[in-house]
């Protein structure tokens, strides 16, 4: 039973990458108007998008098969398995306001758990459309809920009682106060998976091509106003 709701799961996600890139179009024109995206930038997050598609859905399949012998003393069995936990909070931003958010819920879907999503407050159509993808491709409506709001939600969502993990990825700040939200809860830990900012470095030796590195800076330090995880911090020049 638990091989065919995990197939069952990950065929939903591999019909939700085909209904994806069938309406390719469409979900750049809705980047482009709500979220600033150029024309590669867009294609790009589609991409990525539909690479989680696939790649969750074969996460699931390898690791919801049977269970795995652990070593043991003699006359006792261990085995590793995983399963859902139960209802997981993922809050997204707006700088990959399709990649990241489905990567997120998608992750979570595929462990069986069911998903409340809160995309980020300037973004909340692409977020939408991409939800009733998944419900079209056969999410069920039950088990991915989609919520729209400022940090007041996302904080809300982070202390209900009834949430059993949380996947964040913004600043650190925030980060942080969620993990403190989360360390005052009575009961079993209820675990945080959070991507935050970071300091990415270019190092340019004398064999590059001034065109191509100016072109490269340019790209990588202010798509999305600089402010992504992989945004170019510091350029080293020999």
């Amino acid at each position: 039973m638990v091989t065919n709701a995990r197939d069952k799961r990950a065929g939903i996600l591999e019909n939700a990458a085909d209904h994806l890139e069938a309406e390719r179009d469409r979900f750049m024109a809705l980047l482009a108007r709500e979220a600033g995206k150029t024309l590669d930038d867009g294609i790009a997050e589609i991409r990525e998008a539909v690479d989680f598609l696939r790649y969750y859905a074969g996460r699931s399949r390898t690791m919801f098969a049977a269970s795995q012998m652990m070593p043991g003393p003699t006359g006792e069995e261990n085995r590793l398995g995983w399963r859902g936990r139960g209802v997981f909070v993922c809050i997204s931003p707006w700088n990959f306001p399709l990649a990241i958010f489905l990567g997120q819920v998608t992750a979570a879907l595929a462990a069986g758990n069911a998903v409340v999503a809160k995309p980020a407050g300037q973004t909340p159509l692409v977020a939408y459309e991409a939800i009733r993808l998944l419900h079209k491709a056969g999410v069920p409506e039950e088990a991915l809920l989609f919520l729209c709001g400022g940090g007041d939600v996302g904080a809300a969502l982070s202390a209900h009682p009834g949430i059993a993990g949380v996947a964040f990825t913004g600043s650190t700040q925030t980060a942080r106060a969620i993990n403190r939200t989360l360390a005052a809860k009575d009961g079993p830990i209820v675990p945080l998976i959070a991507e935050t900012g970071g300091l990415n470095a270019m190092i340019v030796d004398g064999t590059a091509l001034p065109e191509q590195v100016a072109d490269d800076v340019v790209m990588s330090a202010f798509r999305s106003a600089g402010q992504r995880c992989s945004a170019l911090r510091i350029l080293y020049l020999q």
